[in-house]
């Protein structure tokens, strides 16, 4: 499949990086791509090229933006009809309130995206490693179309990820985007970004 990534950081490169070696033409897409440094595994499918290059590309978008700017780029780039994960978030998210869920501002943006919402309160390295983590952990997702929720959540099942928690709708999108302040207060006390959450059902 042709996978548009748009970012280049940390999460670009390793969730890039995987989705080219499980067999996908992966362009990741940068405000500049002459300047990233991406280094693809050998044999690999991947690229860098502008944004607009690489959503042009993609039959699916995944949108590693920050959660300021998203909509802005994402008004220069082919989405519509495309199955678009957002694992985004607010850089400032831990300072105020968010006003508008990312997720939902992207539905609202283009109606016809079919946007999923996944990832965004896990670390680049377990996103396409859960299991290096060594104990039970827990993804979720949300999405108002079901059959693109089931596509993604095939893809991250070949990711390794075996508990997969369907929160529903876009409308959880404010609630895993709040997850954010926790996520980096856990991260000081823990002094390493290897955890992540697990949910206990009685």
């Amino acid at each position: 499949m042709k996978i548009a990534f748009l970012a280049t950081g940390q999460v670009g490169s390793a969730v890039g990086r995987k989705l080219a070696e499980l067999g996908h033409d992966v362009v990741l897409g940068s405000r500049n791509p002459s300047a990233a440094r991406i280094q693809p595994a050998a044999g690999a499918k991947l690229r860098v090229a502008s944004n607009a290059e690489a959503a042009a590309h993609g039959e699916w978008i995944v949108n590693a933006l920050p959660g300021e700017y998203a909509v802005g780029i994402l008004e220069a780039c082919a989405v519509d009809g495309k199955i678009l994960i957002d694992i985004s978030n607010y850089n400032s998210a831990v300072d105020r309130p968010i006003e508008v869920p990312i997720g939902e501002a992207i539905q609202r943006a283009f109606p016809s995206a079919r946007v999923v919402k996944t990832l965004n309160s896990v670390s680049a390295h377990l996103m396409v490693a859960p299991a290096s983590l060594g104990k039970p952990h827990d993804v979720f997702i949300a999405g108002n179309d079901a059959a693109a929720k089931g596509e993604v959540e095939a893809l991250l099942r070949a990711f390794g990820w075996q508990s997969i928690i369907d929160l529903g709708d876009l409308g959880a999108c404010r609630a895993m985007e709040q997850l954010i302040p926790l996520w980096m207060r856990l991260e000081q006390v823990v002094g390493s970004p290897n955890f992540n959450l697990a949910v206990a059902i009685g």
